[in-house]
């Protein structure tokens, strides 16, 4: 499987702490995921028509 890092903002540690804490997800890598199977397409579309 090919994989690919990505880098966090320091400023966004907190919210992403708080997003794992609330929701039980273990890790940041794994609430990336989620976000973008979850919500890619609608971010992608919301992008378009801005």
């Amino acid at each position: 499987m090919n994989q690919k890092r990505i880098v966090l903002p320091q400023d966004l540690i907190p919210l992403a702490d708080h997003i794992c804490k609330e929701t039980g997800v273990s890790t940041h890598s794994q609430l990336f995921v989620l976000l973008l199977k979850n919500y890619g397409e609608r971010f992608v579309k919301a992008i378009k028509e801005a």
